[in-house]
């Protein structure tokens, strides 16, 4: 007999393996069609979808309107699966269109009919194939009651699952009902370790999964199904598909007997890549992204894996991947069908806050200047107070596959509160990734400008530099993470001229923590810390682009930029030498484009690096945001206030960028 899909579940009584639920396909449907004559207990039922009622739309006549009926329903489940009756109310017709009450008894009959097929192949799906349900309606002080009695009978197990191999076509214009007919005859009478093909990788169902004794669920039957195939897929034969299947149960056993057909197709493996179609990016930069050995076994995961970092760079618009048509046994090399989406990009941008005002911002970006993959950008931010033109470089795999160039330059001119900064600085190092979550950012860097402070004449100064940065990233997404860790640990020598010559080492560390509090992530709690000192010398001693100043968007929310640390005479920012930060967000995503979040930031800036000043002080600010997330990550728009507030400090502060804050 065809096994009727539903939902997988466990019970109240007795006790079964919680089974993970499955999406019913227009495949799965029709498999469970193909009914067996000779099943003694007759057809299963096809699943119905509780959001397609079979009989009634729940929309009225409209001369009928005013007399829709409303009704009560007791689920009755004596001796039968804990949680039963939750399963039938979230499946069932009368309480999924409950708000919307029919408009005769007849209508509200046809509901309760269409609930009791769909109880019965809930209880099917579940492995109780003889269970039955019932149904009755009465009316109670004025008022429809329904009462519905749910028993299940006796579970049926699983019997082990065969596999049937065909490796020639039967060349039947019926091929379909030739394969079952070579099930019918193979049946239970299959020797197991007769797979007539080498490699081999499953020729029973429990090596997909199946556990013969384990209750006759329907979705873990089909889902053993999908798990053969995907065995074979993966396990050098990319062709490999069930052709048929076979589902009966034994009344008296009490279990069922799941069989399937594979037809394997020729065996393939994975070697070197070659184009079936031409493209501007190097064949060496693809080379060095292959992601497996060549000679081994071909599996689709890993030619997924492999497409999947390819449309990852950007360069292309489409990637198609596939084994070429020499299906040896040897290393047969693998087709690579490329669309190169375009290299260059110009992109701009209109940008307000309360740090900068007003602003603009203009781009381009060449994504594989010398057919590399290698990247070369150049920005220009405007604002009122803020010039500057930065060009960035950067090369994958330089003298090794894990490894990236890096180049930086820039020139700047800040006039912020306080100090006025005109500056020239380059960088040279290398990204580094250490372990799949770890990565090092290694630069040797040079700056040099001059700069005006308050109280100060200007001066010149020079900076070399060696920072070093590690990152463990554990979090889901860069720009929208909903779960994970991520911590950052700067460790920067630097050594320079200004005023006097200096030397100091500058460490910072970031930590940020991320929790859905409700699936799939609508609902998300965010954390952040972070502390930093610099030794060696007074903060006065140093250029401004080396202190550490609070406030603003990316730092304390609700102050106003690079206001919140030590003064000068005139109440003017001057920075300092160490800084303490935290931050709480409550991030609720209600809609698939639209959220609001919650935040509170505190922190301060104190002149010297001492651990007795640390938590000292804590100025704090908070307010409300409000998220659009779109296809390249959440805009947000935050509202913020001082909760702590100073006589300087304006009431609001407004922040728009793109992705979260942290």
């Amino acid at each position: 007999m065809i096994l009727a899909l539903g939902l997988a579940i466990t019970g109240c009584g007795k006790i079964i393996p919680d089974i993970p639920d499955m999406v019913v396909t227009h495949q799965r449907v029709e498999e469970a069609e193909r009914l067996l004559e000779s099943d003694p207990q007759g057809p299963i039922p096809k699943p119905d979808v509780p959001n397609e009622p079979s009989f009634d739309t729940g929309q009225p006549a409209p001369e009928a309107a005013s007399q829709k009926i409303a009704y009560d329903v007791d689920v009755q489940c004596p001796e039968t699966p804990e949680g039963l009756a939750d399963k039938f109310k979230s499946a069932s017709d009368l309480f999924a269109m409950m708000d919307r009450p029919p408009p005769s008894e007849l209508t509200l009959t046809r509901r309760l009919h269409s609930s009791i097929d769909q109880g019965v192949n809930l209880l099917k799906s579940m492995g109780y194939y003889e269970g039955h349900v019932e149904g009755d309606i009465k009316r109670v002080d004025g008022k429809l009651k329904i009462t519905v009695k749910l028993s299940p009978g006796p579970l049926y197990h699983l019997e082990a699952g065969h596999v049937e191999i065909i490796t020639a076509d039967p060349g039947a214009e019926d091929f379909e009902s030739r394969l079952e007919s070579r099930l019918v005859d193979a049946g239970k009478n299959a020797l197991p370790g007769s797979c007539p093909v080498n490699p081999c990788p499953a020729d029973t169902l429990a090596q997909a999964g199946l556990v013969p004794g384990a209750p006759a669920i329907a979705d873990e039957v089909l889902m053993a199904v999908d798990t053969l195939e995907a065995i074979w897929k993966n396990g050098g034969y990319p062709e490999a598909e069930v052709a048929a299947t076979r589902y009966s149960i034994d009344p008296q056993a009490k279990t069922l007997l799941a069989e399937a057909a594979l037809r394997p197709g020729p065996y393939a493996t994975m070697g070197e890549i070659k184009r079936a179609a031409a493209s501007s990016i190097k064949d060496g930069y693809l080379a060095a992204l292959v992601n497996w050995k060549p000679g081994q076994s071909w599996s689709r995961d890993v030619a997924e894996r492999y497409r999947e970092t390819l449309m990852g760079t950007g360069l292309f618009k489409t990637v198609e991947i596939a084994p070429s048509p020499r299906f040896d046994g040897a290393p047969g090399d693998v087709a690579l069908t490329l669309d190169d989406a375009p290299a260059r990009t110009i992109s701009g941008s209109i940008n307000y806050d309360t740090d900068f005002g007003p602003g603009l911002e203009v781009a381009w970006e060449h994504r594989s200047l010398t057919g590399w993959g290698d990247k070369l950008r150049f920005e220009m931010p405007i604002w009122k107070d803020l010039f500057q033109l930065a060009a960035t470089y950067q090369r994958p795999f330089f003298l090794s596959s894990r490894q990236n160039l890096l180049m930086e330059a820039s020139i700047l001119n800040e006039n912020a509160e306080a100090y006025d900064l005109r500056s020239i600085s380059a960088a040279v190092g290398v990204d580094r990734q250490l372990t799949r979550k770890i990565r090092g950012v290694f630069r040797a860097s040079m700056e040099m400008g001059s700069l005006e402070e308050e109280l100060l004449p200007r001066n010149d100064y020079t900076v070399l530099g060696l920072p070093v940065t590690l990152e463990w990233n554990g979090a889901n997404s860069y720009l929208d993470p909903t779960k994970g860790v991520r911590v950052s640990l700067l460790v920067a020598p630097y050594y320079g001229h200004y005023l006097n010559d200096f030397s100091v080492v500058k460490t910072r560390l970031d930590a940020s923590f991320y929790h859905p509090l409700m699936d799939p992530d609508k609902l998300v709690v965010a954390l952040r810390g972070a502390i930093g000192a610099i030794n060696g010398t007074g903060p006065r001693s140093l250029p401004s682009s080396l202190r550490f100043f609070g406030g603003g968007g990316k730092s304390i929310r609700g102050y106003e930029y690079q206001s919140i640390g030590p003064k000068n005479s005139r109440g003017r920012p001057v920075g300092g030498a160490a800084v303490v930060e935290a931050g709480l967000e409550l991030r609720w995503r209600f809609s698939e484009t639209m959220g609001v979040t919650a935040f509170v930031d505190g922190g301060n800036v104190y002149d010297k690096p001492e651990i007795s000043q640390v938590g000292r002080d804590l100025l704090w600010g908070g307010g409300l945001g409000f998220r659009y997330y779109s296809p390249i990550g959440p805009f947000r728009l935050d509202l913020a206030a001082p909760l702590t507030p100073r006589p300087e400090d304006n009431p609001v502060q407004v922040y728009l960028s793109l992705g979260q804050s942290f």
